[in-house]
């Protein structure tokens, strides 16, 4: 069986996803929130203070559950780092305000679009190349 499919554009990229394959665009979504998620942790963790040695690797990325309608993915400071929050809001020991996440936020948020589409370009390409793979192609 042989598909040809043209896709010019976000609009196509839509329609042939919901209506040829909404669990592999649901995959690809899953993929792509948790990836941009990853890139946010990542980000936050550099931008943490380097004196407090547990707290840049206790930044993670985790995938949510979701609803049958929504993707989630959230960013998580492991427990034995719980005072990041007196860093972030400036009531730990030194009584400075990091910030480190929220100026992450911002660092990230003017090309959030540009990162989440590269992300997914990227994703698509490679799922299409392993099925082309697995179809002997």
């Amino acid at each position: 069986m042989n598909l040809d499919v043209t896709i010019r554009g976000i609009a196509d990229v839509n329609r042939v996803l919901g209506t040829i394959a909404p669990n592999e665009a649901r995959n690809l979504l899953r993929a792509t929130v948790f990836d941009v998620a990853k890139d946010f942790a990542k980000e936050g963790a550099e931008r943490a203070p380097k004196d407090q040695g547990v707290l840049a690797g206790a930044v993670k990325a985790k995938r949510e559950r979701g609803t049958r309608t929504t993707i989630a993915a959230t960013v998580r400071v492991a427990p034995q780092a719980f005072y990041w929050r007196f860093l972030e809001y400036g009531q730990g020991p030194d009584g400075v305000e990091h910030a480190m996440f929220l100026q992450t936020l911002q660092a990230l948020r003017p090309d959030l679009d540009r990162r989440y589409l590269e992300i997914f370009v990227k994703k698509i390409v490679a799922r299409l190349a392993r099925k082309r793979k697995a179809a002997g192609g």
